[in-house]
């Protein structure tokens, strides 16, 4: 009756090594039986497999080795070669050449000409003003610059009728004639009617010119010489890209100060695109700008920051 009890034991033992092994996870051991014909030594295991051997399944993949760092003593990139040359500025303007971003190109101001104010132009980006002559000595005031005379510039967009022609010759002309009535809206003849070719730095234009006689005989001869140069913009252009590569020159006169055609020719061959450079980039090591709150001279106070007031000194708030 002994030996049932002992294989008993023996099975529980069994199970507890077994249970043991499996809660453990970490290698299967290869368990033999006793047995009759056993060696009393059993020969030493094998080197458990590599990877999960409860599930039996292949080795996870091995994971990318990191980057190297950097090296922290390794030298740092050699500074910039305070020796090199500078890099090469833009091509300087030649005198007397003035630009106009507005209406994107540049021009050569004729002799005897200078600048005017151009912010209350109806048409065009730049007017001239006829230089005057010195004021003469014990003069109380400045002479003013002749008002007959004048020189318009600009961009030759749909602003101007013009604009729509896609021939120079005929915009040059549609131009002079529109100009003429805006400018002198009183009645006459047109009389010395004149037509000729300009090459603005290859790009080519017409120059249409007449003159004015009027029916009150105390209005001096009127003069209008008009110019266009460039190229129309192309058929079927994008609303968003027919910025017109064409520009015109205006220049009106009187007998009294007439129109140098030979100088208004030079003026418009003069013309030459131009696009203002990009700004310059932020300079990274500039300190920040001041914190907001700070009411520093010459800046408005922020909004919705309280100010004392002395109320003794305070405007009144009543009606007048």
């Amino acid at each position: 009756m002994n030996q049932p009890d002992a294989i008993s034991q023996h099975r529980k033992g069994l199970s507890k090594t077994l249970a043991i092994a499996a809660l453990t996870g970490a290698t299967v051991v290869v368990l033999t039986l006793p047995t009759a014909n056993a060696d009393p030594t059993p020969p030493p295991p094998p080197p458990p497999p590599s990877g999960n051997t409860l599930l039996n399944g292949p080795p996870p993949p091995e994971a990318p080795a990191p980057p190297p760092p950097g090296d922290p003593n390794a030298p740092p990139p050699p500074p910039a070669d305070p020796n090199a040359p500078p890099p090469a500025p833009a091509p300087a303007l030649e005198p007397g050449r003035v630009t106009n971003a507005a209406g994107g190109f540049s021009y050569l101001v004729p002799a005897g000409w200078k600048l005017a104010d151009a912010t209350q132009l109806s048409y065009g980006q730049a007017l001239l003003n006829k230089i005057p002559p010195p004021a003469p000595a014990g003069a109380p005031e400045p002479p003013q610059p002749p008002n007959d005379t004048s020189v318009l510039l600009g961009r030759l967009d749909l602003k101007l009728f013009a604009g729509a022609e896609t021939d120079n010759t005929k915009a040059a002309q549609r131009l002079a004639s529109d100009m003429g009535e805006f400018f002198m809206p009183f009645p006459g003849t047109r009389v010395n009617q004149q037509t000729v070719p300009l090459n603005a730095g290859g790009m080519e234009g017409v120059a249409s010119y007449y003159e004015v006689k009027f029916t009150d005989p105390n209005k001096p001869v009127g003069q209008i010489w008009a110019g266009v140069v460039g190229a129309p913009t192309p058929a079927g252009a994008p609303r968003g890209q027919r910025a017109p590569e064409r520009w015109f020159v205006v220049w009106l006169g009187t007998a009294t100060n007439p129109v140098p055609t030979s100088e208004a020719i030079t003026l418009a061959q003069s013309i030459r695109p131009w696009t203002p450079p990009p700004p310059p980039e932020p300079d990274p090591n500039a300190p920040p700008p001041p914190a907001g709150g700070t009411n520093v001279p010459g800046q408005s106070p922020n909004i919705g920051v309280p100010v004392p007031v002395d109320p003794n000194s305070a405007p009144g708030m009543l009606p007048g």
